[in-house]
């Protein structure tokens, strides 16, 4: 592929802050963005028509477990305890290396289809060894940008490799020193917590202290169950000292206003994922709420066992649910509101910019700044559901879905070119369909996805 890539005549919206969109070209030398500007010459460069298009930042997903594409839709009509009997304590325990291959390969893939360049993966089925490498290879042969966050909970096989949270926390040092010693490549390293509710705080503190020895990040699920009796992971943290800007912090539905300001106020960032938060009854996504203490908004799409890896909806979804949740405030005093928010602005930018700032990216990619790394997208502006187009950001908040992403390019190389992935359709096929039959003969065999009676649990 040419060292030298112009995107040609499309509408630009660079993300920096305070631009306004303008018709220009973007060139990508060596991986980076070289210039932004009309007019450019190629002089020899690859061309990417770009006219009656949107070029834009590549999307960064915040929370996402990959490794769960062969599960695609199984969860549609589950609450989340089903989900827990059924992913994590059952499908989880089936899956094989090349399983977590498949998974993070194609699930990669898919994110790639859809615009997303960047996926912090919540890889929490890590069985063995084994899988973590796979999970990376298959990160890897997509061709995506990705922070790999080694899940260190476990997972309930008969006779787990991981016997103590020791040997866990060694196999993170080994990935640390071996695979990812690197915080400026294309696939950094991070660490997902066990969850404090199961783990206990004691645990979990041990794992924060070896994430900071290491100096990744630390995403954790908080604050997304409803106990008869109100529990804060939030709380059990900041009482032992723990909170800090290097946390990404995911759902958080039920966190109070004062525990979001303490998130926002130690640095860290949340991730929404609504589709999830509101079909499985973890409440209302705190997005809206984080933001009005001075946070800034994320978004991931989080479990392909129940809905699409396409971003788009979900940055859709979380900004009319707020709309709805500030308009009501209005209603309830017997008065329509006056003017609506957020913007679309804001969502826009927590699928791009603030996503790349949670993982702690801001400098290498999220807008289209000269001297980044060329993380970008350009979206059909001419399709049926796209055109005219009067307000770019409009058009991409409201109106885009996966169907308009032209073309992806991930760090100067291109992935997905006039409307199609470069990667093998045929080989796409052939390992999904190996790995699915596995899976779900082996789940089927155990009883099925729920094994009854349903394991209880304390909610």
């Amino acid at each position: 592929m040419p060292d030298r890539i112009l995107i040609r005549g499309g509408t630009v919206l660079t993300m920096e802050p305070g631009a306004r969109p303008r018709l220009a070209d973007v060139l990508v030398e060596d991986g980076l963005i070289a210039a932004v500007a009309p007019g450019l010459p190629d002089d020899g460069a690859d061309v990417v028509d770009a006219s009656r298009c949107i070029v834009l930042p590549g999307m960064v997903d915040t929370h996402r477990h990959v490794w769960q594409t062969q599960l695609r839709g199984v969860t549609h009509d589950w609450s989340l305890k089903d989900y827990i009997r059924s992913v994590r304590f059952q499908a989880a325990v089936f899956y094989r290396p090349q399983d977590t291959y498949t998974g993070n390969y194609l699930g990669m893939l898919e994110a790639i289809d859809a615009g997303v360049t960047t996926v912090l993966d919540f890889s929490h089925c890590v069985n063995t060894p084994e899988h973590a490498e796979a999970a990376l290879a298959g990160t890897r042969d997509s061709g995506i940008r990705s922070m790999f966050a080694l899940g260190l909970n476990d997972v309930p096989v008969p006779h787990p490799h991981f016997a103590t949270l020791e040997q866990r926390i060694e196999h993170a040092r080994t990935l640390r020193t071996k695979e990812l010693p690197s915080d400026g490549g294309l696939v950094t390293m991070g660490i997902s917590l066990s969850d404090v509710l199961v783990a206990g705080i004691e645990r979990v503190t041990q794992e924060v202290a070896v994430s900071r020895e290491l100096g990744v990040r630390i995403t954790l699920h908080a604050n997304a169950v409803m106990f008869p009796q109100p529990v804060s992971e939030v709380a059990f943290l900041d009482e032992a000292g723990l909170l800090g800007p290097d946390l990404v912090w995911v759902h958080m539905n039920q966190t109070t206003d004062e525990e979001l300001r303490r998130v926002a106020d130690t640095g860290g960032a949340v991730s929404t994922t609504p589709e999830t938060e509101m079909q499985m009854g973890m409440g209302h996504p705190a997005h809206g709420r984080f933001m009005a203490v001075g946070g800034r908004c994320t978004f991931g799409c989080d479990v392909i066992s129940n809905n699409s890896g396409d971003l788009f909806p979900q940055v859709r979804l979380a900004l009319q649910t707020e709309r709805m949740l500030r308009n009501d405030a209005e209603l309830a005093r017997r008065h329509g509101p006056d003017d609506i928010g957020p913007s679309t602005l804001s969502h826009l930018e927590g699928a791009t910019v603030n996503g790349a700032e949670a993982l702690g990216l801001r400098s290498r990619i999220g807008t289209l700044t000269p001297g980044k790394e060329a993380d970008l997208i350009v979206v059909r502006g001419d399709a049926p559901n796209t055109l005219p187009v009067n307000d770019p950001v409009a058009a991409i908040v409201l109106h885009a879905h996966a169907g308009n992403v032209d073309t992806v390019m991930v760090a100067g190389r291109i992935l997905k070119r006039d409307g199609r992935l470069l990667a093998d359709p045929a080989r796409r096929l052939a390992l999904m369909d190996e790995s699915h039959g596995h899976l779900f003969d082996a789940i089927e065999a155990h009883g099925g996805l729920i094994p009854q009676p349903p394991a209880p649990l304390p909610w």
